[in-house]
């Protein structure tokens, strides 16, 4: 049920984005590895979602979702993977923030989440440091977001 509550969350969060925003998939690819991302201000989140998940809703909260998957097979099955993820943020001043990331494990899915104080229509730049679990490499993960107060 988490899964399926996970899912439709992030399945309303791209239909919530501002029209003039990224709607593609954003996901990096490492190998047999994919780093999947959103971003996102947390008063998109509904309540229930929010609630469950420990999130505050809020117009100047930002919101991150990571998850870690790697192809099982060679029809390009996914399989959802633990971890670890670190993170850091910059303003375009420099002023540099140190994310904080919580694991959510459900019946078939991993997440890593993360929120933070943002200011309106800001551009982040996002580091992340990703490493699954049983790998010795780290892969850096690097994208630009905006954030806007809804």
């Amino acid at each position: 049920m988490k899964t399926l509550m996970m899912s439709l969350m992030l399945s309303l969060a791209m239909l919530a984005v501002p029209a003039h925003a990224d709607r593609g998939e954003k996901k990096q690819v490492f190998g047999d590895y994919e780093i999947h991302y959103i971003g996102l201000n947390s008063s998109f989140l509904t309540p229930d979602v929010a609630e469950a998940y420990g999130i505050p809703r809020s117009r100047s909260l930002g919101f991150l979702n990571i998850s870690i998957l790697k192809k099982t097979d060679q029809e390009g099955v996914m399989a959802s993977l633990t971890g670890s993820v670190k993170g850091t943020m910059k303003n375009l001043i420099g002023q540099k923030k140190e994310l904080e990331f919580r694991e959510v494990v459900e019946r078939d899915a991993v997440y890593y989440i993360s929120t933070f104080r943002f200011d309106q229509a800001d551009v982040y730049k996002i580091e992340l440091a990703v490493q699954p679990n049983g790998e010795t490499r780290t892969f850096d993960v690097k994208f630009d977001q905006r954030f806007y107060e809804d």
